[in-house]
């Protein structure tokens, strides 16, 4: 049986004990200190370094730096602390000036716990994420060291005759493997190809299906954020796309040519769930020269049928209300969006009519050159969806109408008339769908949560 591993409390009174060795160093029940000057505070929770730093070392042995550390304490930060405990690792300041090249103003960093942020001018570091700097900050210092001799080695053998083999650098290649995940500039079968030549077995499905999961949490968190905002205006719209998903601001229309990007790119399995997403670019025009119609998406359903995704805005309302009748009623933009839709269907019903060509092909022959003839079209029952708006803004907020609105109806009476009036709408169409974005994404965290469970 393996020695019982110390509590936090023990690891800490035993570097604490060492520090006492030196009589320079006073080590009270909270704070230790150098003569007048404070080194760093303490609990069983964290260590909280000052400014100041001591080497005994070094004829001047206290210097101030411009940052202040935390260390919560864990198993695995006390590694960190492996050394004398007097001054913060090396690594802290290391990870310090990689976030101060993006953001100068940050004067202190907090390492461990589980959260990646920056708060003001706190960086707060976890564990693993720590661990990953430091070691690619290390391991590109040998290549630095490595490229240098190997550069230098024909002049020493020039001039002193001194000759020896060339250095290479060991790359640690599962390191390599997390810068590329974080840049987040793959899809899931990018993941899954990725790995395909790894032998078979539980755990090789197991990493696969984890970082599947998280890029599809990343998604839809970033999605959320860009449906929260009540007014989504092409500057936002634009920043959103630059800063989430580093799309060229550029690049961006509007609110519409954002979430279409979004979905085009990452939508295909996470949010839809088909086999087959198009982004159709080109229009539908008809014998007549003139452009008939243009899709935003098609998807290429389970059972081979396409349905068309026609997108609205999602900071756009739904219904209107009528405070005369009492009334709710589809929105000019849902009108629209419902009008277009129909029209797309009887488009794709006359899928090998010369008549209606897309590319100068039948709209059969175009999407199936599309998805390279790998799936068998069935084009019996073609659907349409319209996404637009949240749940949470179906409609205008009681709060924001009039006075005289507010008089006519209770608050209570017009979230209940919201609530039906919005469910009958969406189920009025035989071959339209009506969701909002909110409920699309509320749906595809469902279909993670049970795939993680399942």
């Amino acid at each position: 049986m393996g020695k019982p591993t110390k509590t936090i409390e023990e690891k800490l009174k035993t570097k604490l004990s060492k520090l006492r060795e030196d009589s320079n160093i006073k080590v009270t029940s909270k704070q230790v200190k150098v003569g007048k000057r404070v080194l760093f505070r303490y609990s069983l929770k964290e260590i909280a370094y000052t400014k100041v730093r001591y080497f005994p070392s070094l004829k001047e042995d206290i210097k101030d730096e411009d940052f202040t550390a935390v260390i919560l304490l864990n198993h695995q930060t006390l590694k960190l602390l492996s050394g004398s405990i007097c001054n913060p690792p090396r690594g802290v300041g290391k990870v310090i000036e990689m976030v101060r090249h993006l953001k100068p103003s940050i004067n202190k960093i907090v390492v461990g716990g589980e959260e990646n942020k920056v708060k003001g001018n706190i960086v707060y570091v976890a564990d693993d994420l720590y661990s990953t700097l430091v070691s690619i900050n290390k391991e590109e210092g040998v290549d630095k060291v490595t490229r240098v001799r190997n550069r230098v080695a024909p002049f020493l053998k020039e001039n002193y005759a001194l000759e020896g083999e060339e250095e290479i650098t060991e790359r640690n290649y599962s390191l390599l493997l997390q810068e590329i995940i974080a840049t987040k500039k793959f899809s899931q079968k990018d993941i899954v190809e990725l790995t395909s030549e790894l032998e078979g077995g539980d755990y090789n499905e197991i990493v696969i299906e984890k970082q599947i999961n998280k890029q599809a949490e990343w998604l839809l968190n970033s999605i959320q954020t860009i449906i929260d905002e009540p007014e989504l205006s092409t500057p936002k719209a634009q920043d959103f796309g630059s800063r989430l998903f580093k799309f060229s601001k550029s690049s961006i229309s509007g609110p519409e040519d954002l979430m279409e990007k979004i979905l085009t790119k990452y939508g295909q399995d996470i949010i839809f769930g088909v086999p087959a997403l198009l982004n159709i670019d080109k229009y539908v025009v008809s014998s007549t020269g003139l452009s008939n119609s243009q899709f935003d998406l098609l998807l290429i359903t389970n059972l081979s049928d396409i349905e068309i995704v026609e997108l609205k805005r999602p900071d756009d309302f739904l219904l209107d209300y009528d405070s005369n009748r009492g009334k709710f009623y589809m929105s000019k933009t849902l009108s629209i969006a419902t009008a277009q839709s129909e029209r797309y269907i009887s488009a794709l019903y006359r899928e090998n009519d010369t008549d209606f060509k897309i590319d100068g092909k039948t709209i059969r022959k175009f999407i199936e050159s599309q998805v390279g003839n790998t799936v068998t079209l069935s084009i019996c029952r073609p659907k349409a969806l319209i996404v637009m708006g949240t749940i949470q803004r179906v409609a205008k907020l009681y709060k924001d109408l009039s006075a005289g609105d507010k008089a006519k109806v209770s608050k209570k009476d017009y979230e209940k008339n919201l609530d039906t009036a919005y469910k009958e709408i969406k189920a009025s169409f035989k071959n339209i769908d009506i969701t909002t974005y909110s409920e699309l994404v509320e749906g595809s965290r469902l279909r993670l949560q049970l795939a993680k469970s399942g």
